[in-house]
């Protein structure tokens, strides 16, 4: 059995040698490069381009303005500022050129004249409305409320209330590769090779932009995405669009400045919040009032109904009422990260389950036991069906090290040291879907292909469901080759984001290869003569019990694919395929705890000196690679607290335009972590997983943060927090 066991990634050996295939490294004969001359404005009137310099410079083939496409949430000016500047950074022309030099060169020769309109920076005065950020549109560009039970006369008939804000920064993904894509023309068809998380959703977002032609995508190696390379940007269409024009291939890629001015920005919550309770610790009501600043699009307002459907989290809580306002500003739009509006819910929960803890003299692990979940299903104040799990016994799990990293840290602040720990217990919410689809294919050698439609860039899906095959056809992890990311590989598909890929992609594996089991013993049965009841399949052979007689897969498949220009003399089919789809009714709820211990040094730099995450993720599918999901989660959550952050001026002005002002955790940071799993809350699938890809980002934000907070002993509200306010 290979499900369960800790099996090394397949998908590696390519990536450690060197033999990688990442967009840069793709040159197509005729290739032209594209460079786009980005604004250097935050907000004005756009009145004329001069591009004529540009075009007489040797090299340059063609320079691009006033494209216009209507896409669904983004403003007028898309892809590019044809009568306003939004943001700074936002694509105003774009230069062909032969080489990438002469195309970036031309920008230099490429001026613009504009009129600059006052910039909205500030979310709170966003919500105003005074000073219009987008094209003369309201501010307010998406609200909604959440009611469940009545949270205000809960509140209001409350023993103890309390009333905070918590400010969560905008952070930058900062993958290790930056976008790009090369598009290549041909009279009927367009290639188009991506850094991208989904193959089959680029192809469709292309489809309608360009109907007239048909679009084949191929996901490159892809270094790093977290989120930010899924929906769609103007670089997308303004690359495409002048493959078109130019009718030859085009390249594209970003700097790693232009990177920091265009790729989707996230997090960037405000939430004002009032918590109402008994002074038993018994919590009755939670108001939160959630303001998400959008910038300059508003397709990412979705991220604030994921943290105010779940501002609950684990806690029984039976009136709550969460009120969202997504407000446009003049920055970089705002979309998914890592986690995806769960590390925000969980952030705020965590932190007023803390503050609570406080008011009232109670033990934080003794509040968080009083108001845990004690039964699943449970169905939370907005409706949202938490299905399966043993939440006190996890948290009971997680009690055992608070415990002891208490005692170590009380030893070490007897030393002079400002140490802390800090506990978070949180909830997923994940397994966004619909569904997603796999083949299982026997080959002629007697090895399986499987194809999935879900689109990995560093999780290690490929191993796990080289794993579940392996383990349903009996056969050994060798002989299962996974390939995914192309749209002509297999017809429908979504890709790899939200905790899904091994729930649903794996399961839809799991079906097909029992579908393809299925035709193989049809087959057998008409080569061996014999009733397929008779037959039985076992370590990958076919056998028959009776007359001893059976056949290996590689038997079955030559068998079936030789005798060039014969007849079929059988009653099976010679199927040696099968394809599945799966997706399930409801999201799954993995939940956790992780329990941090921080020093603060009298320079206000933050160490972590211990770390245990625990999780419940139902069936572990390969410990290895869940593993190594936490700890990049961790990692990352530790920037998100302490150091990360996008930070613009009152102008709009971009100030953390490059890593030396946007700092990011290195391996200098690291720090050691320990993982434990349970296997209790499994979901309705198949094979009962869950996903782990987000979950870190999710416990490691508020566990940090209260860990730094006991140590300085003061309360945080907002971070990242900067050094200087911890001396």
């Amino acid at each position: 059995m290979y499900v369960g066991q800790r099996i090394r990634r397949k998908e590696d050996l390519k990536l450690i040698t060197g033999t990688g295939r990442y967009v840069d490294d793709i040159n197509l004969n005729g290739t032209l490069y594209l460079a786009i001359l980005r604004s250097n404005i935050p907000h004005a009137r756009l009145k004329k381009i001069n591009v004529e310099d540009a075009l007489k410079l040797p090299g340059v083939v063609d320079v691009i303005t006033g494209l216009k496409i209507s896409v669904e949430n983004r403003p007028n000016n898309f892809p590019m500022a044809v009568d306003e500047i939004l943001y700074e950074g936002q694509p105003i022309a774009a230069v062909l050129a032969e080489d990438r030099y002469t195309a970036y060169d031309a920008l230099e020769y490429i001026s613009y004249d504009y009129e600059e309109l006052p910039a909205v920076v500030d979310p709170e005065e966003a919500v105003k409305d005074e000073v219009k950020a987008v094209e003369g549109k309201s501010n307010i560009a998406y609200s909604k409320v959440y009611k469940g039970g009545n949270a205000e006369k809960a509140y209001e008939s409350s023993d103890v209330k309390i009333e905070e804000k918590f400010v969560i920064s905008r952070v930058y993904p900062a993958p290790m590769e930056p976008r790009g894509l090369v598009v290549d023309f041909q009279q009927d068809r367009i290639t188009v090779y991506a850094s991208t998380q989904s193959p089959h959703y680029m192809r469709s977002y292309l489809l309608s932009a360009f109907p007239e032609y048909d679009f084949r995508v191929i996901q490159a190696d892809v270094g790093g995405a977290f989120g930010s390379k899924l929906f769609p940007y103007p670089e997308d269409y303004i690359t495409v669009y002048a493959s078109i024009k130019s009718r030859r291939p085009v390249k594209f890629v970003n700097t790693r400045t232009e990177e920091l001015h265009s790729t989707y920005h996230s997090r960037g919550q405000i939430h004002h919040i009032k918590l109402g309770a008994n002074k038993d610790g018994k919590i009755n009501a939670v108001i939160d009032d959630i303001i998400i600043d959008l910038g300059a699009a508003w397709h990412g307002f979705y991220l604030a109904d994921i943290s105010g459907t779940l501002i609950t989290g684990p806690y029984d809580i039976k009136n709550a009422t969460s009120t969202i306002k997504g407000v446009l500003t003049n920055k970089v739009p705002l979309d998914q990260y890592r986690g995806a509006g769960r590390p925000e819910a969980a952030f705020v929960y965590e932190r007023m389950m803390d503050i609570l803890a406080d008011e009232l003299g109670i033990d934080p692990i003794e509040l968080r036991k009083k108001n845990a979940i004690r039964e699943t299903p449970y169905v939370n104040p907005f409706g949202l069906k938490y299905d399966s799990g043993n939440y006190l016994d996890l948290l009971n799990k997680a009690e055992g090290f608070y415990r002891e990293m208490e005692k170590t840290a009380e030893e070490l602040r007897k030393q002079g040291k400002k140490v802390g720990v800090g506990l978070s217990f949180y909830i997923e919410q994940n397994n966004f879907g619909p569904w997603e689809s796999a083949s299982v294919r026997l080959l002629s050698n007697g090895k399986v292909e499987v194809i999935i439609g879900a689109a990995p860039h560093g999780q290690g899906t490929g191993t796990g469901i080289a794993q579940i095959v392996a383990d349903e056809l009996q056969i050994n992890i060798d002989d299962v080759n996974v390939v995914w990311g192309d749209t002509d590989k297999i017809s429908n598909a979504f890709g790899t984001y939200g905790s899904r890929s091994l729930t649903l992609a794996g399961n839809a594996a799991l079906l097909a290869a029992r579908r393809l089991k299925e035709n193989i013993i049809k087959l057998a049965a008409s080569f061996l003569q014999s009733d397929p009841e008779e037959l039985q399949y076992k370590d990958g052979k076919v056998i028959n019990p009776k007359s001893g007689k059976m056949m290996s897969l590689a038997e079955i498949a030559r068998m079936a694919t030789s005798n060039l220009g014969g007849t079929w003399n059988y009653k099976a089919e010679p199927t040696l395929e099968a394809t599945a789809s799966f997706g399930l009714d409801n999201y799954t709820f993995p939940y956790g705890s992780h329990i941090a211990m921080a020093e603060v040094d009298e320079t206000g730099k933050v160490k972590i000196l211990n770390y245990v995450a625990i999780d419940d993720i139902g069936v572990v599918v390969n410990p290895m690679l869940a593993e190594g999901q936490v700890d990049g989660g961790i990692i990352q959550g530790f920037g998100e607290v302490t150091m990360e952050e996008i930070i613009y001026d009152e102008r709009g002005n971009l100030l953390t335009s490059s890593f030396a002002e946007y700092g990011i955790p290195s391996a200098v940071e690291a720090f050691n972590m320990k993982w434990l799993y349970m296997e209790e809350g499994k979901s309705n699938a198949p094979l009962p997983a869950k996903g782990i890809g987000e979950g870190a980002t999710i416990g490691a934000l508020p566990a940090i943060t209260r860990a730094i907070e006991k140590a300085v002993g003061k309360r945080i509200t907002k971070i990242p927090v900067r050094m200087e306010e911890l001396i």
